[in-house]
């Protein structure tokens, strides 16, 4: 088994739920060492959120500091995929 989100989340299920150990990819975990898969399961989250959450951001050019046209304000949208 990979040390993916779901199995880290099965494992703490598992320990949880009364299981005396779980191993995943040859390492034994137990109740003793739920610290380490809720640490596991925390960085797995954020790298998923990293991974599947675009950058987005919009950009106001307003009419600031400029004299004519009240609404001359061109907006940009910028999409960065992460991979």
């Amino acid at each position: 088994m990979a040390l993916t989100l779901a199995t880290v989340e099965t494992a703490i299920e598992s320990l949880i739920g009364g299981s005396q150990s779980v191993t995943i990819d040859g390492i034994s975990y137990s109740k003793a060492s739920l610290s380490s898969l809720w640490q596991a399961r925390k960085q797995l989250k954020a790298e998923a959120n990293r991974t599947t959450r675009p950058m987005v951001r919009a950009v106001n050019f307003g009419s600031a500091g400029y004299s004519g046209e009240s609404d001359n304000t061109a907006k940009v949208t910028l999409t960065e995929s992460v991979s």
